[in-house]
């Protein structure tokens, strides 16, 4: 956490981060401890793509390349003996590998609510670091409430929620341009989900400078950024066709093709019942309805917010030929932009360009 904290936090805020940093982590870690909770307790396993049918590589496809996960928890499984005996007392269930999985999800919801402050810090806006814990409200309705709790499908896939992790941690870096720690950070995020392409594609978004030049010009003035699109695209390239290439022969031709959104949507309207919802209705409380915040202040947004909201609708049209969109767990990096865009609108205070140099 320290280096974490060493990555994402200025320097000149060094003295704030030592005197308050350890309370709010803990605040963190205790909400992350019971999101976990719920979060297994009210979701399942999908056969095909179990976690220990990818940690021992014979997942389906299209799970079996998001593998990054359980490979740390394989790393991870020999330190069973000496959680049990650490913990054993404080878990009220045997502790097994799906511990290490809990274990895992919480340290990454924790990293979450840290960056979120400085995500939108970067985007324009100060914030109360304490205000971060709204991100959980449109996150625990999609990944708990209607996916499990309530009405959903109640899947569970151990790279979801490292997924947002990974797509904040990695558009920080990206703008503050620390790629000694972002290239690390992204190779991961490739590793967890093939998502992490939106790292890239928001970071170009939200950094390229467009001062109505020609275009000439305007590659000038973006050459360094350009350079790093590259070689981020490659990575992402590269990655895909060794995962896909590597579990070839693995089954899964049946999910490379996502179901029909349309005869979902017909079934709010007559009733009907449906794999992803027993009623479907529930699937227009989506981020628990937190998208009409910015949809509603959108003309009091700063550019920046804007621009990361016009990523959201990429991200959604993307969607629509890669996804099965009735899920609500499948909307992973969208839970980000639509949540630090409804955390600037009700918390944030625009920070002014005297504000922005000093800092």
């Amino acid at each position: 956490m320290a280096l974490l904290g060493k990555a994402i936090f200025n320097s000149s805020k060094k003295v704030v981060i030592n005197r308050s940093f350890w309370p709010y982590l803990f605040v963190c870690g205790c909400l992350a401890l019971v999101f976990t909770y719920f979060y297994f307790l009210y979701t399942h396993e999908y056969p095909p793509g179990s976690y220990a049918k990818i940690a021992s590589f014979e997942a389906h496809k299209v799970f079996q390349t998001r593998i990054l996960i359980t490979s740390i928890g394989n790393f991870m499984e020999p330190l069973l003996p000496i959680i049990r005996f650490c913990f054993d007392w404080l878990v009220p269930y045997p502790i097994n590998y799906e511990v290490i999985l809990q274990l895992i999800n919480c340290i990454f919801v924790t990293i979450l609510l840290i960056c979120m402050p400085h995500l939108a810090f970067l985007l324009g806006y100060h914030i109360n670091k304490y205000a971060s814990i709204f991100i959980l409200i449109p996150i625990s309705w999609n990944y708990i409430f209607i996916n499990g709790l309530i009405d959903g499908a109640g899947l569970y896939y151990p790279y979801d929620i490292p997924s947002l992790t990974f797509f904040a941690l990695g558009i920080i870096l990206f703008m503050q341009k620390k790629w000694n720690w972002f290239y690390p950070v992204f190779l991961l995020a490739c590793l967890n989900r093939e998502s992490a392409c939106f790292i890239t594609l928001g970071g170009c978004i939200l950094g390229i400078s467009v001062n109505n030049v020609k275009f000439k010009e305007l590659l000038t003035l973006n050459k360094a950024m350009i350079f790093h699109l590259i070689v981020q695209s490659l990575i992402w390239l590269v990655l895909r066709l060794i995962l896909c290439f590597a579990f070839r022969n693995n089954p899964g031709e049946f999910f490379e093709q996502p179901h029909s959104m349309i005869d979902f949507i017909s079934r709010i309207w007559t009733g009907k019942s449906h794999w992803a919802m027993e009623n479907p209705l529930w699937f227009i409380t989506l981020f628990a309805g937190i998208w009409i915040i910015p949809v509603l202040k959108f003309e009091n947004l700063n550019q920046l917010t804007k621009r990361f909201l016009g990523l959201g609708i990429i991200y959604i049209l993307i969607l629509t030929v890669r996804s099965n969109m009735m899920e609500a767990r499948v909307y992973n990096e969208l839970n980000i932009i639509l949540g630090v865009a409804a955390l600037c609108c009700f918390f944030g205070r625009k920070i002014s360009n005297s504000q922005e140099l000093s800092s």
